[in-house]
């Protein structure tokens, strides 16, 4: 099994909760949620609690909240003990509605979600095996939208849930898959991948490479839709906490060695666990900087600013 960074978050469990969705009773605090992004406002230059009225559990979240595609639904997942599934929430005429807890009925729970580009997959972890007696890993899953909601969970390609995995995953426009791997000879026990998408199948996964894996820990890959850039967490390797790092691609298509994303991003605590809005235009990431695993927002103009000028 995995290792866990206890230092870091507090230790997920998987048990089963005894539901698959389950109406919360927060009514009141969502009822008056209005317009895009909760109707919270937007950030500028610099990170900020995103919806802390709402967003306030005692330990806080295991991956930053995601929306879909045309922004009117979002999930997000508190870390909290026993909890086996995401929150998820729907804009329906400009209003928000109230939580509810989704876990596909998988008795080993859900999270770390991510929609696929057009918004009809949503991808996600979970220890559930597909058949008794599995070695309990996470494995990624998928479900598809159908008349009723949403299908039965599917297993991703078994080139890919061929690699011991953890924290969060990506998917590029194309269908490129980048992702944290444990498979045995990586270089810092956890390196990024990216499985390519070609032919209406998934090829063997290969490490991004030397720009951006290092003798560290890196996991938590978010790629650009167009695959311009790369934001992941690097702890170890000279570094005391975690913090973000971005690699961009160059006219030739390779990664430009990875730079830490500086003070605007990473505060002397942990920051980690990054996410972009399909809109472009906003930078969601987790911070233990005021609060426990808090999430926070910020104008995605701080990537380009650490943009190299000679891919400007």
């Amino acid at each position: 099994m995995r290792k866990e960074f206890i230092t870091i978050a507090t230790l997920f469990i998987a048990i089963n909760a005894g539901f698959s969705q389950k109406e919360l009773n927060n009514k009141s605090a969502f009822s008056n949620l209005i317009g895009t992004y909760f109707g919270q406002k937007t950030p500028e230059s610099y990170p900020v609690l995103f919806a802390p009225e709402i967003m306030n559990a005692e330990q806080g979240y295991h991956f930053p909240i995601i929306f879909s595609p045309d922004l009117t639904e979002a999930f997000w997942k508190p870390m909290e003990i026993g909890n086996t599934g995401l929150l998820y929430s729907q804009m329906i005429d400009g209003k928000w509605t109230t939580p509810l807890r989704i876990n596909f009925s998988f008795e080993k729970g859900i999270g770390d979600a991510c929609f696929s580009p057009d918004g009809n997959r949503l991808f996600f972890l979970s220890f559930q095996g597909q058949h008794a007696g599995d070695i309990e890993r996470e494995r990624i899953w998928f479900v598809e939208r159908n008349s009723s909601g949403w299908s039965k969970p599917t297993l991703i390609d078994e080139v890919i849930n061929s690699h011991p995995t953890h924290w969060k995953f990506s998917l590029a426009t194309n269908g490129n898959l980048y992702f944290t791997s444990e498979i045995k000879g990586v270089q810092g026990e956890q390196d990024i991948y990216v499985a390519y998408f070609v032919d209406g199948k998934y090829h063997s996964p290969i490490s991004v490479g030397h720009a951006i894996n290092t003798d560290a820990k890196e996991f938590g890959a978010f790629i650009a839709p167009d695959e311009s850039y790369l934001i992941f967490t690097r702890i170890g390797d000279k570094t005391e906490k975690t913090d973000l790092f971005i690699s961009f691609k160059n006219q030739d298509g390779n990664w430009t060695k990875a730079i830490n994303m500086g003070p605007k991003i990473n505060s002397p605590s942990h920051d980690m666990i990054a996410t972009v809005s399909y809109d472009g235009k906003y930078l969601f990431f987790i911070s233990q900087r005021e609060r426990m695993n808090g999430i926070y927002w910020v104008n995605t103009k701080i990537i380009d600013e650490l943009k190299p000028q000679e891919i400007r």
